[in-house]
C-alpha cells in the first residue's frame, strides 16, 4: 500500500511540474527590425537555454512566469519577465562596450563580459572598412588601447608589425596572433636570410600575410591581451591575439551589396636637400662627383632641376566589393568578392588584390549546427627598393644639374653622365623600372566549425582549418645599374633572385563546454579541450649573376658558375591541452576563472618539448550590489578585475636544438655542419603576466571608463648570439635574459549629445608603457640585430639596464677623461673603436587616439586624431645626405669652426692636455662632413606627432526614396581622407618609420627612418548600394 501511494505521489508531482512548464517562442530583432540570429536565450536562475536561428526565431521550455535573458555579441543584454504569454518578441540595441555584452574568446567560446577578468576591447568591422585603407590593421591604429601598428613605409603592400602592449621578446616574434573565425592564420613575412642570396631584411619589403584579408569581410575585431586570454592560445598567443569574426549571411530575402571606391594619393611630405652648392669637393666643381661639396651655384640663376617633384606621381586606387547573401531558417550563405588595384606615388609600384569568400551555415536541428567558409585570395605586388640602393637615396643624391626624367636613350640603354657605370649612381627612374622586384601570392583559407548541443548544459564544438599560401617572386639588378654591375675589378653584370615559398598551416581544436548550477547562488562553467597546429614552410630559391641578355630576366640567362640554389624548410607542430573552470556567484556578481594549458612543441625536441602555463582571473561586478542598484542610480555598471598568468614561447626558428649538416658546394662537396650550433637544452621563453583594471559606466552608459595596468616579466629569453670561433660554430640559440614591460591603458567613451536626429560620440584610447632589459645571457654587454645595420655606426640593440627600444652607436675616440681626441694634422675628430653606446630610446612616452562620430539625420561624419608623444627617431636620410654635403645642415659650410676636444699629441691623458685650437672651414675641407660625424647627431629626441589619420563623411539617401526599389534597398555616398595632416617636431619625412621589414624579430627597425617615404595623403570617393 505504501509503495502504491509513493508511486501516486511521484506521478502527481511530475504532473504538477509539467503543468508549471510551458513552451515560449518569439523573434529577436535589431532596432531596425532585422532578424538577429545566434542570440542566446536563457531562463534566469536555471540551466535552460536556447539560441535563435538565422531568422531570429527561438523556442524554449521554461517555468511559468520565468524571466528570460537575451544575450548577443555587440548588443546590450536585456531581461524580460513572462506574464502568462507564450509568444515574446524582443529587440536588442547595439552597445559595444556594455558589461552585459557577450564576447567571443579563444576557440570561439562565447563569454558574458561580466565574467571576464581581463581587458577585451571590441572594434566594429565597419569602423575599419569605412577608412578604405589597404589593410585592416592599418585601420585599427588608434582605435584600441595597447595596440601599435608599425608600418615599414607608405608604399603599396608595405608590411607592418602588429604589437600589443609593447615588445616583450628580445629576438622572438612580438606580433599578435591573428585568428579568423576560430582558426589561427599565417601572418608571416618573407625572410631574406632564407634566400639563396642570404640578404638582409632591409633593401626590399615583403607584405605580412594578414594584408591578404579583405577588411569588408570582417564583422568584428576582438582584442585579447590579458594573461588569461593569451594563455588560452599557447605559445603562438604569447603576444596577444586579434580575433576576427567574418560576416555571415542572414535569413530572409536575397540581398546584393555593392560598393565602389576611387582613391587618389599624393606625396604627404617631400624630402629636403640643399640646392646652394653644386657637385664637387673642397669647393671645386666636378660634374661627375657624387658629393655636393663644390662651389655655389651662380646667384640668381636656377640651373638645377626640380627632380624630386619630377620623380613622384599621383597614385590611384580602385576598389570594388560585391556580395550576395540570403537563406532560410535552416541554411544561410554569404558570397563576397573584392578587387582592389592600387598604384603608388613611386613609379612602377602597385598592389593588387582579388578575394572571393563563401560563408555558409546550416542548422540541422535544435542541437546540431555547422558553419564553413572558403576564401581564395590573389595578390600581386610590384615593389620599389629602399635603403642604400633604393629610389629615395638615389633621387636625393642624383646630380640636380641633370633632369632625372632623362634616364633612358632611344635604344633602351641607361643614360650616363660619367665615363662608366661603375662610378655613377643609378637614376631613380632606372632603379624603379630596371631594378625591379615583384611577387605573386595565391592563398586559400578554409574552415569548418561544427557545434552539437548534447543537452541544455553540455555542448561540443570542433573546428578545423587550413591556410595555404604559395608565393612566387623575383628581384633583379639590371647589368647596367650601379648596384648590379659590381665594379671595374669585379664585374657582376647584373644579378637576380628567384624564389618560391609554400606555407601551410593546418589547425584543429575540440572543446567541450558545460554550464550548470551549484546550489542556488553559484553557476559553474567548465571547458575541456585540445588543439593542434601544424606549420609547414618550404622556401626554394635561386640566385645568379652575369646576364647573357641584359633585358631577359631568368635564372637560365645568368652565367652557370655564379648560380646558387637553396632550399630552407621551417616545419614545426604544437599540440595543446586546455582546461578551464569558472565559478559565478549571485548571477556573476563575483566570477572566478581558472585556466591551465599544457603544450608540446616540436621545436623544443628532444629534451624540453613540454611546457605549461596556468592563469587565473577574478571579476567583481560591484554595480550589481543592492547598494549601487538602489542608491547610486547614476552608476550604470562597474567592475573590478584582476588576472595573473604565465605564457610560454617556443623558439622563433626550427631545427636549433640539434646541430645540422648542410651540403657544401666547394671542391669535394659532401656535408658539413652549418654555422648554427645546436642546443638540446633549449627551453621555452616564459612570461609572467599581471593585469588589474576598473570598468565604469555612468548615466546610462553615456560616459564609460576602462582602465588597465599591466606588468610582464619575460625570463629565459631565446636569443641567437655570436660565439667564439673556438666552439666550431658562429651562432647558437640559447636561453638568457630578462625583460620587464609595464604600462597603463585607458579607454574613455563619451556621448555628449544623444537626440532623435543628432548624436555625438567620442572615444579616447590612451596607452603608456615602458620596457627594460634587466639582464642578458652570459653577461653579454650587447645583443644587436645585424639586419638593422642600415647605416655605418648605428644599429638596433639591447643592453642590460636600458630600454628594449635602445639604439646604439659608435663615438669618436676619447681620452681617459672623456674628451674627444682631435687629429693634430687636420683638426678633425679621430674615429673611435667598434664599441657601441646607447644613443636613443625609440619607445614613446604615450600614445592617444581620439575618435569622433557625428550622426545627423542621414549624414554621418567620423574622424580619428592620433597623437604620439616622446620617443627618439634616427633621421637616417639626413645622416646620409650630411656625409655627401646635401643636407640643409651643411649650408653653413663657409663658417670656420673649432671642434671641441684635445689633440692626440701624446699629452691627451696627462693633467694638461693640449686643447684643440685648429680652425676648420668645411667649404674647403670636405672631409669635415665625412669624418666629423657621430650617429647621435641625427637622433632626434622626444618626438611628438599629431596626425589626422582618418576622416569619413557619408550621406545615406532617405528610405522613402530607396524603398521604391525594394523594402531592403539602401544607397549611400561617401568621402574619406587618410593621413590628411601631420604636426610634428621631427625634421625628417615621418617619425612612424621602419628601415626593415616586419619579418625581423624583437623590435626590429622601428624608429629608424632611412630610405622610406612617408605615408601618402589619400582621398577616396565612393558609393554603397544594397538591393
Amino acid at each position: 500500500m505504501k509503495r502504491s501511494m509513493l508511486i501516486l505521489v511521484s506521478l502527481l508531482s511530475t504532473y504538477g511540474v509539467a503543468l508549471a512548464q510551458k513552451i515560449v517562442t518569439g523573434k529577436v530583432t535589431t532596432t531596425d527590425g532585422s532578424a538577429l540570429g545566434g542570440v542566446t536565450v536563457l531562463e534566469k536562475g536555471k540551466n535552460t537555454q536556447s539560441i535563435t536561428n538565422n531568422s531570429g526565431i527561438y523556442k524554449i521550455t521554461v517555468q511559468e512566469n520565468a524571466t528570460l535573458i537575451f544575450r548577443h555579441v555587440g548588443y546590450k543584454q536585456i531581461e524580460k519577465a513572462l506574464s502568462g504569454q507564450q509568444v515574446l518578441n524582443v529587440s536588442l540595441s547595439e552597445n559595444s562596450s556594455s558589461l552585459d555584452e557577450v564576447v567571443v574568446t579563444a576557440f570561439g567560446i562565447k563569454r558574458d563580459r561580466k565574467t571576464l577578468g581581463y581587458s577585451t576591447p571590441i572594434v566594429a568591422g565597419s569602423d575599419v572598412s569605412e577608412t578604405q585603407r589597404e589593410s585592416f590593421f592599418q585601420g585599427l591604429q588608434g582605435r584600441v588601447p595597447g595596440l601599435s601598428i608599425n608600418s615599414t613605409s607608405g608604399m603599396p603592400g608595405a608590411s607592418a608589425q602588429i604589437v600589443l602592449r609593447g615588445f616583450a621578446s628580445i629576438s622572438g616574434d612580438n606580433n599578435a596572433l591573428i585568428v579568423v573565425d576560430g582558426v589561427p592564420i599565417n601572418n608571416s613575412t618573407l625572410n631574406e636570410n632564407d634566400l639563396a642570396s642570404n640578404g638582409a631584411n632591409r633593401d626590399l619589403d615583403y607584405s605580412n600575410r594578414a594584408m591578404d584579408i579583405n577588411p569588408d569581410d570582417i564583422e568584428t575585431y576582438t582584442i585579447l591581451k590579458g594573461p588569461e586570454a593569451t594563455a588560452q592560445f599557447g605559445s603562438q598567443g604569447a603576444g596577444g591575439a586579434i580575433l576576427i569574426t567574418t560576416k555571415k549571411g542572414k535569413a530572409g530575402k536575397f540581398t546584393v551589396n555593392y560598393s565602389l571606391s576611387g582613391r587618389v594619393e599624393t606625396v604627404n611630405k617631400y624630402p629636403e636637400r640643399q640646392y646652394v652648392y653644386a657637385q664637387g669637393t673642397n669647393g671645386t666643381y666636378s660634374g661627375t662627383s657624387v658629393y655636393a661639396m663644390g662651389p655655389k651655384y651662380p646667384e640668381g640663376a636656377t640651373l638645377y632641376k626640380d627632380n624630386v617633384n619630377n620623380f613622384f606621381r599621383t597614385g590611384y586606387n580602385q576598389k570594388h566589393n560585391l556580395s550576395f547573401e540570403g537563406g532560410s531558417e535552416k541554411v544561410t550563405y554569404r558570397w563576397s568578392n573584392e578587387y582592389s588595384d592600387n598604384t603608388g606615388i613611386v613609379p612602377n609600384t602597385s598592389y593588387k588584390r582579388f578575394s572571393t569568400r563563401l560563408n555558409g551555415t546550416a542548422k540541422f536541428n535544435e542541437k546540431l549546427e555547422f558553419n564553413t567558409s572558403f576564401n581564395y585570395i590573389n595578390t600581386q605586388n610590384d615593389k620599389a627598393r629602399k635603403g642604400n640602393t633604393g629610389y629615395l637615396i638615389t633621387l636625393m643624391r642624383f646630380n640636380p644639374l641633370y633632369d632625372v626624367r632623362d634616364w633612358i636613350d632611344e635604344k633602351g640603354n641607361r643614360v650616363l653622365h660619367n665615363s662608366d657605370i661603375y662610378n655613377e649612381l643609378d637614376n631613380p627612374f632606372w632603379d624603379v623600372y630596371r631594378n625591379t622586384a615583384n611577387d605573386d601570392v595565391n592563398r586559400l583559407l578554409a574552415t569548418s566549425n561544427i557545434t552539437y548541443r548534447a543537452t541544455n548544459w553540455l555542448s561540443l564544438n570542433g573546428i578545423i582549418g587550413i591556410d595555404f599560401a604559395n608565393t612566387q617572386g623575383q628581384s633583379v639588378y639590371h647589368p647596367q645599374s650601379y648596384s648590379g654591375s659590381g665594379s671595374s675589378t669585379n664585374v657582376r653584370n647584373g644579378s637576380m633572385n628567384e624564389y618560391q615559398v609554400n606555407a601551410r598551416v593546418l589547425s584543429g581544436s575540440f572543446m567541450a563546454t558545460a554550464n550548470t548550477k551549484i546550489g542556488r547562488d553559484i553557476s559553474f562553467r567548465a571547458n575541456l579541450g585540445t588543439e593542434f597546429k601544424d606549420y609547414n614552410t618550404l622556401t626554394n630559391s635561386q640566385y645568379g649573376e652575369d646576364f647573357y641578355d641584359p633585358n631577359f630576366y631568368s635564372i637560365n640567362n645568368t652565367f652557370p658558375s655564379t648560380r646558387l640554389a637553396r632550399s630552407v624548410a621551417n616545419n614545426f607542430r604544437t599540440v595543446g591541452f586546455l582546461a578551464q573552470a569558472g565559478f559565478g556567484y549571485l548571477d556573476n556578481l563575483l566570477y572566478l576563472n581558472l585556466t591551465g594549458r599544457l603544450d608540446a612543441a616540436s621545436r623544443m625536441m628532444p629534451n624540453n618539448p613540454y611546457f605549461g602555463y596556468p592563469s587565473a582571473s577574478l571579476a567583481f561586478n560591484f554595480s550589481d550590489l543592492s547598494f549601487f542598484k538602489n542608491k547610486v542610480q547614476w552608476l550604470s555598471d562597474g567592475k573590478y578585475r584582476i588576472s595573473v598568468g604565465t605564457t610560454g614561447k617556443a623558439p622563433f626558428k626550427s631545427y636549433y636544438t640539434l646541430s645540422n649538416l648542410e651540403p657544401k658546394l666547394s671542391t669535394g662537396g659532401g656535408f658539413a655542419y652549418g654555422v648554427n650550433g645546436g642546443n638540446p637544452d633549449l627551453k621555452a621563453e616564459k612570461t609572467r603576466d599581471f593585469e588589474t583594471g576598473l570598468e565604469f559606466g555612468f548615466f546610462k552608459r553615456r560616459l564609460t571608463f576602462d582602465f588597465s595596468y599591466f606588468n610582464r616579466l619575460s625570463t629565459g629569453q631565446i636569443i641567437l648570439p655570436r660565439l667564439s670561433y673556438g666552439s666550431g660554430f658562429v651562432l647558437r640559440m640559447m636561453n638568457g635574459g630578462e625583460v620587464k614591460t609595464y604600462g597603463t591603458e585607458l579607454q574613455v567613451n563619451v556621448n555628449p549629445i544623444k537626440k532623435n536626429d543628432f548624436s555625438w560620440d567620442m572615444t579616447f584610447n590612451f596607452t603608456q608603457y615602458k620596457g627594460k632589459v634587466l639582464s642578458l645571457a652570459e653577461e653579454l654587454p650587447e645583443l644587436y640585430d645585424s639586419d638593422t645595420w642600415v647605416l655605418s655606426g648605428v644599429r638596433s640593440s639591447v643592453m642590460p639596464g636600458y630600454s628594449i627600444g635602445t639604439l646604439t652607436g659608435t663615438q669618436f675616440k676619447r681620452n681617459e677623461r672623456g674628451d674627444i681626441l682631435i687629429n693634430p694634422q687636420t683638426g678633425l675628430p679621430i674615429a673611435g673603436t667598434d664599441k657601441y653606446y646607447p644613443i636613443g630610446d625609440r619607445i614613446p612616452d604615450y600614445t592617444l587616439g581620439i575618435v569622433n562620430k557625428f550622426n545627423y539625420k542621414n549624414f554621418y561624419l567620423t574622424f580619428l586624431w592620433d597623437l604620439r608623444k616622446g620617443g627618439d627617431v634616427l633621421n637616417g636620410l639626413d645622416y646620409r645626405l650630411y656625409t655627401y654635403g646635401q643636407s640643409v645642415k651643411t649650408l653653413n659650410r663657409e663658417d670656420p669652426r673649432v671642434i671641441q676636444g684635445v689633440l692626440e699629441d701624446g699629452l691627451e691623458n696627462t693633467a694638461n692636455p693640449t686643447v684643440n685650437h685648429i680652425a676648420v672651414t668645411p667649404y674647403s675641407a670636405s672631409a669635415y662632413y665625412m669624418t666629423n660625424i657621430e650617429p647621435q647627431m641625427f637622433i632626434e629626441k622626444n618626438i611628438y606627432a599629431f596626425r589626422l589619420r582618418d576622416v569619413t563623411l557619408r550621406y545615406a539617401l532617405p528610405k522613402h526614396l530607396t524603398q521604391r526599389i525594394s523594402s531592403q534597398a539602401a544607397l549611400s555616398v561617401f568621402f574619406t581622407a587618410t593621413d590628411l595632416f601631420l604636426f610634428t617636431n621631427y625634421t625628417g619625412l615621418d617619425p612612424e618609420s621602419n628601415s626593415n621589414t616586419a619579418g625581423l624579430g624583437g623590435i626590429g627597425g622601428y624608429g629608424i627612418d632611412y630610405g622610406n617615404m612617408a605615408k601618402p595623403r589619400g582621398f577616396n570617393f565612393g558609393l554603397n548600394m544594397r538591393f
